[in-house]
């Protein structure tokens, strides 16, 4: 097994000044990223945004045009960069061989990492066992659908218990009941092993559920950053409360309307979102609507999501199709 003990100081990823050109175009400006240890950080962002060029910096692939500052794992990643590598995992999709099978595959890369056969054999199966492909173990990747290659994808960025783990899309291919395991299993490991995960995703409410911080990436620049709460409640300042009567009930919009602090009602399928004027007026609302002599099922705040957030700061820009590829 790696035997590399992690600097516990400081935090797992620290990024000022971040830039990088592609001559006219520029990816990435001046991006400022803290990301602590054992987190599970999102990198939101539309396709062009500069999710690849971020991840391909940070893994050491890539170097950037300037940089004021850029550690990870405690280490100046532009100084010792093999101080690093042993110490990250990478989901990328090219990363398979295909006419191996895929306990072989886990296997090879489990010894590039530095472990012994016994071992990288007991934790190939253990990885394949986790993601459901045990009974395949022992078959060509070549054969193997989209969605499990997916899954291998991840197994081998897992191989070698990584404290910094980089996941490109890690659901894309893959069904809601492996989603969800995967997801699941990534809170366990940070939570537990207090490893990193940095991930780029599209999907915004696998990251609500998942991460503990996230940013939103757009034309090259940090919108915003902190947890799905603090940037759903910072990008969409709105206070919502969600009522929801009995059937039968005779409650209408008026009866809410004139109650204090509400600015509007709005009348849903099953019930009502009423929006107040400030964050302070959400307790007195409460109080009143539960007061009201009608036969309410329940009166909640309804703090705005990390979707709403993300259309309001990217909202339906169109980025020049040569991001793209960025």
């Amino acid at each position: 097994m790696m035997d590399r003990i992690q600097d516990s100081e400081g935090p797992a990823i620290e990024v000022t000044g971040l830039s990088r050109v592609f001559g006219p175009l520029v990816a990435l400006d001046c991006v400022d990223l803290t990301i602590p240890r054992g987190a599970v950080f999102g990198l939101l962002g539309p396709n062009g945004a500069g999710k690849t060029t971020t991840v391909r910096i940070l893994n050491g692939v890539l170097e950037p045009s300037s940089v004021v500052a850029l550690r990870v794992l405690g280490h100046d990643l532009l100084q010792e960069p093999e101080a690093i590598r042993p110490q990250v995992g990478v989901q990328t999709d090219t990363n398979l061989y295909e006419r191996l099978s895929a306990r072989e595959n886990l296997a090879v890369f489990a010894r590039l990492y530095g472990i012994d056969v016994t071992h990288a054999r007991l934790r190939a199966d253990e990885l394949l066992e986790m993601f459901g492909l045990l009974d395949r173990a022992s078959e060509r990747v070549e054969k193997f659908s989209k969605g499990m290659k997916q899954k291998l994808l991840i197994a081998r960025a897992l191989v070698a218990r990584p404290h910094l783990v980089y996941l490109d899309e890690p659901t894309a291919g893959l069904d809601p009941e492996a989603s969800h395991e995967l997801m699941t299993y990534i809170k366990r490991v940070s939570h537990e092993a207090r490893t990193t995960f940095f991930i780029t995703s599209h999907r915004l409410e696998e990251m609500e559920g998942v991460c503990t911080a996230v940013a939103v990436l757009a034309d090259g620049r940090i919108r915003a950053t902190g947890s799905p709460d603090e940037v759903a409640r910072a990008a969409v300042p709105r206070h919502r409360v969600r009522v929801r009567p009995r059937a039968g009930s005779v409650l209408a919009d008026r009866d809410l309307a004139g109650l204090p602090g509400v600015v509007r009602v709005v009348r849903l399928a099953d019930g009502f979102a009423v929006d107040l004027v400030a964050a302070d007026a959400v307790s007195p609302f409460v109080r009143a609507a539960a007061a009201l002599p009608f036969d309410l099922l329940g009166v909640a705040e309804e703090p705005p999501t990390l979707q709403e957030a993300y259309l309001a700061l990217v909202g339906t820009q169109r980025l020049d199709a040569k991001r793209e590829a960025v």
